[in-house]
């Protein structure tokens, strides 16, 4: 049991870290001289991302055996399409903020969110147990998920468009 319970921490730590590399790398291609309010946002995710990864790699650095259970379902996962293109999937709890754009009504309860860096899709909504779907069921929903609109840039002094969702 105890090689068993190595084996699951050592694999826990590896993706722990995979994602923090991938979620840093995301956030830190952004422009942030040119970077719009999407733009912004984004950032921010990503930045989540790896806070919850660094988060993780801490626990199972102090995990003992029997506790890696609970990092078994991570809240970020990282999976690759069928045309070799890495996703960061992460669901996306909006809050209700003030000035801040409307959201539409379809997302308002949340979405799960895929990221390539290039390209972002949005489902919605969240997909129940989201986080223990196999590799291939979360490629399959990334493919139904809908591209979510590219941000305008602003001019440097301009108020913030109003962004549509």
């Amino acid at each position: 049991m105890a090689a068993e319970d190595s084996a699951i921490i050592r694999q826990t730590r590896d993706q722990a870290r995979q994602k923090l590399k991938s979620a840093l790398d995301a956030a830190c291609r952004a422009d942030v001289d040119q970077a719009d309010t999407g733009e912004f946002i984004r950032i921010e995710e990503m930045l989540s991302v790896a806070t919850d990864a660094a988060r993780a790699a801490v626990a199972v650095r102090q995990a003992r055996p029997g506790s890696p259970a609970d990092l078994a379902h991570p809240e970020h996962r990282e999976i690759e399409d069928a045309r070799g293109i890495r996703w960061l999937v992460f669901a996306v709890h909006p809050s209700a903020t003030r000035g801040r754009v409307t959201i539409r009504e379809h997302f308002r309860a949340g979405w799960l969110a895929f990221d390539s860096g290039v390209e972002t899709r949005r489902l919605a909504p969240i997909p129940e147990g989201w986080e223990r779907m196999t590799d291939p069921e979360l490629v399959a929903l990334c493919e139904r998920a809908e591209a979510a609109p590219r941000r305008r840039k602003s001019e440097p002094n301009a108020p913030p468009p109003k962004l549509e969702n």
